[in-house]
């Protein structure tokens, strides 16, 4: 296995898997602009790896990601939000989306706001059994601005994007897994994500990209709908002010 490092997204490569792994447990691998930067690097070294055929996205420490470092945008602005960094966030993540590769986001910790946005942009999630997953931005007044809602919907249906986007509530893996937004629970994470990627490997490079694009589905205008609700929603006055991330 031949480590990469490059500040706080490490890319591990072994064999035909690529591992990206959030390092930045100090502050719950929340997600700032460098991070952003950092992990679109990391999608870019693995898209050109022609003997690449599996990419997890990891984590360190017990929060696989606890969504937007808010520390960086504390005065949050209307054209902030619409501005660079949502369009930032959803261009890095619509390139994990659309990785040649198949994606597995290894959940060992608990995904909330743009961290369950990041896992629903891979093709597989499989998470530990006491692992929760949220998208609380409603109760915080604002809106996920990383297309996480859509692709919600467009896995595992619009009844699952309402209650997760309409009501905050936090998912037990188990309960996650049966909203459909969930592929795989285990007790033990790293066996079952090496089960998964032994059948991935058996099938051939040509079959894995032409099935994964034609089960691809694009949701219409997505991140600018997610622009202009997250842009509404501070000017609204409704914003409730966040905490730096611990």
């Amino acid at each position: 296995m031949t480590p990469e490092l490059r500040g706080e997204i490490r890319l591990d490569r072994d064999g035909p898997v690529a591992r990206i792994v959030l390092d930045r447990p100090a502050k719950r691998n929340a997600l700032n602009t460098h991070m952003l930067t950092e992990l679109r690097r990391r999608l870019d070294d693995a898209a050109a790896d022609a003997d690449v055929r599996v990419v997890t996205i990891e984590s360190e420490g017990p929060v696989f990601c606890a969504g937007a470092d808010t520390s960086e945008f504390s005065n949050t602005t209307p054209e902030l939000i619409l501005g660079p960094w949502t369009r930032l966030g959803q261009r890095v993540f619509a390139e994990l989306a659309e990785l040649p590769q198949t994606t597995i986001a290894v959940l060992s910790g608990s995904a909330f706001g743009g961290g369950l946005e990041l896992a629903m942009h891979c093709d597989f999630r499989v998470a530990a059994r006491g692992v929760q997953v949220a998208l609380p931005e409603a109760t915080l007044g604002t809106a996920p601005g990383w297309s996480g809602v859509e692709r919600v919907a467009g896995i595992a249906g619009l009844s699952a994007a309402r209650m997760l986007a309409l009501t905050g509530r936090r998912y037990s893996a188990d309960d996650a897994h049966e909203l459909g937004i969930i592929d795989i629970v285990a007790d033990d994470v790293v066996d079952a994500t090496a089960e998964l990627v032994a059948d991935i490997l058996r099938t051939t490079p040509v079959a894995q990209a032409v099935l994964k694009r034609a089960l691809s589905s694009t949701v219409v205008s997505a991140e600018l709908i997610d622009s202009l609700a997250g842009a509404y929603l501070a000017a609204s006055g409704e914003t409730t002010p966040t905490r730096r991330t611990q």
